[in-house]
């Protein structure tokens, strides 16, 4: 099982780093899924009330949509691979809608599904003018390389995008841009799920934004693209999608469920209503890019290894520490050093089964100058019975999980038990159904909390406290102008806020200057 997913992860990391050398600039794409036309009726076979809507999305009409909102890159069915008259016929009207919507100053991508040969695809994407392909599906190993082949022998600028199902390979690469497929947002009650859990039990969050934070190249930024779909007709999906995408640094694929998509056709109040309220968080992304490019905040640094044996047990550990509240830095294994760790107070090296000599000199030297390791069995000196043995070494400590690897739930709590408050540095109340970012500016003098709410119903007085002192603290929300908070100083050296309301998203700018 090993060898081919390998093989796939390097044919992948091939034309991500391909996307890099490319003559396209995605940095500006804001992306949307345009799907329609005869193909796409061919391919899904949809019901009748949508059939006739999904076959004349096509139409130049269609294009006034996107007038006042910041969306400026459409994704267009294009391909299947098979030469049927559906196929024809869809090339032929992609080919007159990207001319128009090149006209109104927009980038236009074909969606390619398994099947298409790569210079047939390339030829027919030169043709209509594309500026790129996404490959959705499962294509064979050198597809993606063999397609930049036939573009580039074409002289085209067009780039090839791959939705990743597997997001690792791309942690390592220099791509320019990366899209993955992502869950769909949402906060659901245990019991809902068939889980059996107390009254107090705090819900279970589905996000994407661990899943952006990881796509970034330590302190740099590169647009990110999440692909998923949200529930059918639902204004709070819709927004809290575009948020879930924008709190990493990332972009969501606006795609249309087949119900809003027909209203839209018609010209629904309702349904222009949610569109409206839509654009309105994307632009609300747009108008404070800067902040994608503070850096991750975090005193605790996790270890990742693109290679590791257990990759989704790796991510599970990302994915329940955010939700934790537990900011953290990503740490590349072949990037572990000492000076990498000099900037961190602890450490998960559980993706480290076992760790080298060298890397265990390395980590050993950090616990003896004071700080906290967390680590497997491999490291010795786990106990039989309880799940993890505190071990002091020098100054600091290594924390010995029993269990290899460490159970991430598990892991994700007990870390706010072996981190004071301090070294976690940011604290938040009465959020049972949010998820916070932290990062900050190039000179420490900013920092950005962002908070975005997976319920239906508003965030009332939430407290949030972070490490250092502070003078100026502003709210921002995408309903509201922004207002002033007022920072205080506690016992601990630690700013506090009480953020009245957060709708869905809200972020804190603090700042030290007056």
């Amino acid at each position: 099982m090993r060898e081919p997913r390998l093989m796939r992860n390097f044919a992948l990391f091939f034309c991500l780093n391909a996307v890099a050398w490319c003559g396209a600039n995605p940095a500006g794409w804001v992306p949307a899924r345009w799907d329609g036309g005869p193909l796409e009726v061919a391919r899904r076979n949809p019901d009748a009330k949508v059939r006739e809507v999904i076959a004349k999305w096509y139409e130049p009409a269609t294009l006034d949509l996107l007038k006042g909102t910041p969306i400026n890159c459409l994704l267009v069915t294009f391909s299947t691979g098979k030469e049927t008259d559906a196929e024809v016929a869809q090339r032929r009207l992609v080919k007159e809608y990207a001319r128009a919507a090149h006209e109104r100053g927009l980038a236009v991508l074909g969606i390619v599904y398994p099947g298409a040969e790569s210079t047939a695809l390339a030829t027919a994407a030169d043709e209509a003018r594309l500026d790129g392909l996404v490959l959705e599906g499962e294509f064979p190993a050198d597809f993606s390389s063999k397609l930049e082949t036939a573009l580039h022998a074409k002289n085209s600028s067009a780039v090839v995008i791959p939705i990743l199902s597997d997001a690792a390979p791309a942690r390592t690469s220099k791509a320019a841009l990366v899209a993955v497929q992502g869950v769909r947002p949402s906060a659901r009650n245990l019991a809902d799920m068939g889980i059996r859990a107390g009254a107090s039990a705090e819900p279970w969050i589905e996000s994407n934004i661990w899943l952006v934070e990881s796509l970034r190249p330590g302190n740099e930024w590169r647009p990110v693209w999440v692909n998923q779909e949200p529930n059918p007709s639902s204004e709070g999906d819709y927004i809290r999608c575009v948020a879930d995408g924008a709190v990493g640094g990332g972009r969501w694929i606006v795609a249309l469920d087949d119900d809003l998509r027909a209203r839209l056709f018609r010209k629904d109040a309702g349904a222009l209503g949610t569109w409206r309220r839509m654009a309105a968080y994307l632009q609300f992304a747009e108008d404070h890019a800067e902040w994608r490019m503070f850096a991750p905040y975090g005193n605790l640094g996790i270890i990742i290894d693109p290679a590791s044996k257990n990759p989704d047990v790796a991510e599970e550990y990302l994915n329940l520490i955010t939700r934790r509240h537990v900011p953290y830095r990503l740490i590349q294994r072949a990037e572990l050093s000492a000076q990498t760790l000099a900037s961190f107070q602890a450490v998960l090296a559980a993706d480290l089964a076992p760790a080298t000599q060298a890397e265990r000199t390395l980590l050993n030297d950090f616990a003896e100058k004071g700080g906290l390791v967390v680590t497997g069995p491999s490291w010795g000196g786990a106990p039989k019975d309880d799940p993890y043995a505190e071990v002091p070494l020098g100054k600091g400590r290594v924390a010995v999980y029993k269990d290899a690897p460490p159970d991430a739930e598990s892991v994700s709590k007990d870390l706010q038990d072996l981190l004071p408050p301090e070294v976690i540095g940011l604290r938040v109340f009465n959020v049972p159904t949010a998820i916070t970012s932290a990062s900050t500016s190039g000179d420490g003098g900013r920092v950005l909390i962002q908070l975005l709410n997976y319920a239906g119903r508003p965030i009332e007085r939430t407290t949030v406290r972070f490490k250092g002192v502070f003078k100026r603290a502003r709210l921002y929300t995408p309903e509201h102008a922004p207002i002033d908070l007022t920072p205080a100083k506690t016992a601990n050296g630690m700013t506090e806020l009480l953020i009245p309301e957060v709708a869905a998203w809200g972020a804190v700018l603090l700042d030290e200057r007056n």
